[in-house]
């Protein structure tokens, strides 16, 4: 599950990593600020899709294993549908504001335009993007992860095929880049709904007293969920508003990092979706030891993995500046992160497999109540203090320690949680 997920997740995480590379050949340091001011704004809409996502996993995964195919086939119409009318108004929303959000969080000048016009086309995806990753999950909680991780990759290949053509060859920048990426995300809605559709025979008919019925489930989940998800965005805000401060080049160096961190911890991202249905399923049929193996393995695969990644980092940060031809602040806080901060993701990692464990063992209000406060405790000062004595440095160094503290109350959390379930 884990590894259809990252090869799935990895495609896009990549399109995007290569997005930046293909912008900085142009040797336009503007344009890297713009994408770190767009992806600002950017990650809360992927937040409610994420929220959506866990919702439709939790629900729909958990009616598989108590057997009840027909309640999950109207958990997942009730999802869509849902998905569908929200990310429509988000959309509409942030189009018809783009430029006042973005201004609010630091961008000015040709930064600002070149923000503007890649988040007003790159808006325009979001309900496609949404309801596509709401099929993609269907498809997880179905055991279906191949054919998820087919869709997605079809989707990225597609993505990185248009890149260059849109950027160099029609000479569109930053627009070419969000062009590409409508088209790509469209393909993925068309290849996932085909298969709940024509193959799986998933999709169907529901009435509005079905629909009635399933909302409260995926309402149950979602709320909490979403709060839980707005968490990391406006940390990623607020940071973004810290660095803006400092100047472009910084700016410039932190959008690197934002691309970045999805590929290098490509695995922990995927980690979340990998294991929410399995807990879901293995609660719905009551097998608690296997609850408890699935978190256990989670965390003892994850540290590992950070430290490997971490030692890579350290020794190839020389060659990563080079790739992006990054320079002067750019390049510094480039090689601050690789050689000090990456190590700190164990904890990230660490928080992110919690919250999906307490999301899927029914304790979703306490994941919302844990991430809101890693949100504001656990950033805002911690963040604050750093900028104040340590510029950009002293910013990463405090977003780590807000990470490291409450990394370690979830995990508590967990395993308390987890001794109940198991004498239950």
């Amino acid at each position: 599950m884990a590894l259809t997920n990252v090869v799935g997740l990895s495609v896009f995480f990549v399109v995007d990593l290569i997005d930046i590379y293909f912008l900085s050949l142009l040797k336009q340091p503007y344009l890297l600020s713009a994408i770190a001011y767009a992806a600002a704004i950017l990650f809360f809409t992927t937040s409610f899709t994420i929220a959506m996502m866990i919702a439709n996993s939790a629900v729909v995964a958990r009616q598989i294993g108590q057997k009840r195919v027909q309640a999950a086939q109207h958990s997942a119409m009730a999802s869509y549908l849902m998905t569908s009318v929200i990310s429509i108004l988000l959309s509409v929303f942030v189009f018809y504001n783009a430029k006042k959000l973005l201004q609010m969080i630091g961008a000015e000048g040709i930064a600002l335009q070149a923000a503007y016009d890649y988040l007003s086309i790159t808006i325009i995806t979001f309900p496609i993007v949404a309801l596509g990753m709401q099929a993609i999950s269907t498809l997880r909680a179905l055991g279906k992860a191949k054919i998820a991780m087919y869709c997605t990759i079809s989707a990225g290949l597609i993505n990185l095929l248009l890149d260059p053509i849109f950027i160099f060859y029609f000479d569109l920048d930053i627009k070419g880049a969000a062009i590409a990426s409508l088209i790509a995300r469209s393909t993925m809605v068309a290849l996932a709904v085909y298969y709940l559709l024509i193959k799986a025979k998933f999709i169907t008919t529901i009435s509005f007293k079905s629909l009635k019925r399933a909302v409260p489930d995926i309402t149950k989940v979602a709320c909490p969920a979403c709060f839980t998800q707005l968490a990391t965005p406006l940390t990623h805000l607020y940071v973004t508003y810290e660095i803006a401060k400092l100047g472009a080049d910084t700016v410039a160096g932190w959008a690197l990092i934002s691309r970045l961190i999805p590929v290098i911890f490509m695995i922990l991202f995927a980690m979340p979706g990998a294991i929410g249905p399995i807990i879901s399923q293995n609660i719905g049929a009551q097998q608690f030891k296997r609850v408890k193996s699935t978190l256990n393995y989670s965390l003892n695969f994850i540290i590992r993995y950070v430290f490997v990644v971490a030692l890579l980092l350290s020794f190839s940060q020389e060659l990563i500046v080079g790739l992006f031809n990054a320079t002067g602040e750019t390049a510094s806080l480039l090689r601050f992160f690789c050689q000090y901060i990456s190590i700190s993701f164990i904890f990230v990692a660490i928080n992110l497999v919690a919250m999906s464990f307490l999301n899927n063992v029914g304790y979703p209000k306490l994941a919302s109540l844990l991430n809101i406060g890693k949100m504001s405790l656990g950033t805002i000062p911690f963040v604050s203090i750093g900028a104040y004595f340590y510029g950009a440095h002293g910013i990463l160094i405090g977003q780590a320690l807000g990470s490291i503290s409450f990394a370690f109350i979830a995990i508590i959390l967990c395993y308390q949680i987890l001794g109940k379930l198991d004498y239950n």
